[in-house]
């Protein structure tokens, strides 16, 4: 499976993987949004409703769009969501083989809700490429949907765009594009997920569902790597260390100094952690 993920990706610039999220931790995030949205209703003093698409119309009502998205991806990723996420068996292996395994991800992101009155291009994105919005070239880019159902859409992709190389663009959208080029609307399913490089071509797809569509745009990169853009200026959280990297926690330093720990008389936190099998 990898060898063939790793032909597509190099291939088209992006993959589909399906059914690599378990419905619990569905059900756990769609739970984790509703009683959020709840939890600010009530803090305005405003009356909610049962259903997640109901509470976040009534929330948009007192604060924007922007800040329910970034308020509700702040509060699953502390509540250890897309860690969990990332952490699933086939995902995993999928980062490691392709990234290296010192991974980690963006954590001062927020969801992407579409929903068919918003037509903002704020939340309706043209062409564009991630590569302008600061993600160095050695990231990957994820795109999870947690609430989607057939009609909603998702993303569509220029096949091989990752090939051109840095597009040049005003407005937030390509000045030109090549005459001939192929491109794809992601036919995914709740479960399942896409992700390509910082340079793949991808525009948001509408939804044409009265009810919201959610998904969770995740970066993830190997943090050995240099941090070029603006990833220096984004917040980070580890999601997995090499031996290598356990060991220099061990050690304590840069310098690996000498007999640091020897004979040492308190327990290191270190080596109970439980190192991986896989690297």
């Amino acid at each position: 499976m990898i060898e063939k993920i790793q032909k597509n990706l190099m291939e088209n610039g992006y993959v589909k993987v399906n059914n690599v999220i378990s419905r619990e931790i569905l059900a756990k995030v769609k739970k984790l949004m509703n009683k959020k949205l709840i939890s600010v209703l009530k803090k305005k003093n405003k009356n909610p409703k049962s259903k997640l698409n109901d509470n976040f119309y009534e929330c948009k009502k007192i604060v924007s769009q922007h800040e329910i998205q970034v308020f509700l991806a702040k509060h699953l990723i502390e509540k250890g969501v897309y860690t969990e996420i990332l952490n699933q068996k086939k995902i995993k292996e999928i980062l490691i083989n392709l990234l290296g395994p010192d991974l980690e991800y963006v954590t001062n992101s927020e969801l992407a809700i579409n929903s068919k009155a918003e037509s903002d291009e704020y939340y309706v994105k043209k062409y564009h490429q991630e590569f302008w919005s600061g993600a160095g070239i050695a990231s990957l880019l994820f795109w999870v949907p947690f609430y989607l159902k057939p009609g909603m859409g998702t993303v569509e992709v220029i096949k091989k765009s990752h090939t051109w190389g840095h597009i040049p663009h005003s407005n937030r959208e390509p000045i030109e594009l090549p005459e001939n080029y192929l491109s794809e609307k992601v036919n995914i399913k709740e479960g399942s997920l896409v992700f390509f490089t910082p340079l793949t071509l991808h525009i948001t797809v509408p939804n044409k569902l009265k009810e919201i569509r959610v998904a969770a745009p995740i970066t993830v990169r190997n943090f050995y790597y240099p941090k070029i853009g603006n990833e220096d200026l984004w917040e980070f959280k580890k999601l997995n260390f090499s031996f290598f990297s356990h060991f220099r926690k061990i050690l304590g330093n840069p310098q690996f100094s000498a007999f640091r720990t020897f004979n040492q008389k308190r327990k290191s936190i270190f080596l109970k952690e439980k190192i991986k099998k896989k690297y």
